[in-house]
């Protein structure tokens, strides 16, 4: 049986056959009369007629006086009228709940996000998110850096996770930039490492150590430049191009890195000292997405939403040590 529309907005759909009766009750009283009523349900007006009656003779009393062609409501069938519509809204609610639940025993979402931001707190949020639908499947794209916005926009992606670079806004219209908390930038230096200040590096002390830096272009080397501009001397040690390859030339002590707090949290299991900045460099961490999105990235956003890890991707707060192993991490 097809879906049967109502005046009053309502899907029949495979409704029983006392909501069904309501249902065609509630089009009578929008329509006024049978004729309209039965046309704009697409039944025979007979069909309709027998149908109001049994409703009646269920409810064992009349809902309507007949005057002419006419159903006028009385007072028992003004009585119906609000509980009819509780019950039809009812259960449109629940089969739009059905519907969207089932939407997620299969499919896909697809996330763009940078490397540092798919180690934490992306890993965790899929792993959550995959617990609770598990029919659903996780794509994570690899991409330009910086490309994230771009992705959404275009529908390459239906959900990014990006850094927010305050100079160069990229919220473009149709895409939504919603803060979802903070990115910290860390010191990662050799094992064996004594900070002269426990925990925490300025600047200044910074420079004094061999650093291992970025390719030109990217957020981190624009913050180790930045230590230039201050008047500061850096001590380049290396400059890479992969940045898989700093921790394995951190942990051989070729020289210490700023990092993001997900990768300083790896090396720090793998023996290399983490410490944070001192002032700290916070980030702000952005999802991304269209204003249109579908049901299973709306559910990744509230699984991500669920959880105050998602909101302190940082050192602060977690521990952060002169130096993080495994036994502590």
């Amino acid at each position: 049986m097809p879906t049967t529309f109502i005046g009053v907005g309502y899907e029949l759909g495979q409704a029983g056959g006392d909501a069904r009766r309501l249902a065609y009750f509630l089009a009578v009283v929008d329509a006024g009369t049978l004729t309209r009523a039965a046309e704009q349900l697409h039944i025979a007006q007979p069909s309709l007629s027998l149908a109001i009656r049994d409703l009646e003779q269920d409810f064992g009393a009349p809902l309507f006086n007949r005057v002419g062609r006419r159903l006028v409501l009385n007072e028992t069938g003004y009585a119906l009228v609000d509980h009819a519509r509780q019950v039809i809204g009812g259960l449109a609610s629940a089969r739009a709940a059905v519907a969207a639940r089932t939407a997620l025993d299969t499919g896909e979402v697809s996330i763009a996000a940078p490397a540092s931001l798919a180690i934490e707190p992306l890993a965790n949020a899929v792993a959550r998110f995959r617990r609770k639908y598990p029919g659903v499947r996780v794509r994570i794209l690899r991409h330009p850096p910086g490309a994230e916005h771009d992705l959404v926009a275009r529908g390459k992606a239906d959900l990014g996770l990006a850094i927010d670079d305050p100079e160069h806004h990229r919220c473009e219209d149709g895409l939504v930039c919603r803060p979802i908390g903070l990115h910290e930038v860390v010191a990662v230096l050799p094992p064996g490492s004594k900070p002269a200040t426990a925990g925490k590096l300025t600047r200044a002390e910074l420079v004094n150590v061999p650093l291992i830096v970025a390719e030109p272009g990217s957020r981190l080397r624009a913050l180790t430049d930045q230590l230039g501009t201050d008047g500061l001397q850096v001590r380049v040690a290396a400059e890479v191009g992969h940045r898989e390859a700093m921790i394995p030339l951190i942990l051989s002590g070729v020289g210490a890195a700023l990092l993001p707090w997900s990768l300083g949290r790896l090396a720090g299991q793998l023996g290399a000292v983490v410490v944070g900045l001192a002032p700290p460099v916070l980030n702000t961490m952005l999802v991304v997405h269209r204003i249109e999105f579908t049901a299973a990235a709306s559910a990744f956003l509230d699984t991500m939403g669920e959880h105050e890890d998602i909101r302190t991707n940082t050192g602060s707060g977690r521990g952060l040590q002169p130096s993080l192993n495994s036994s502590k991490a």
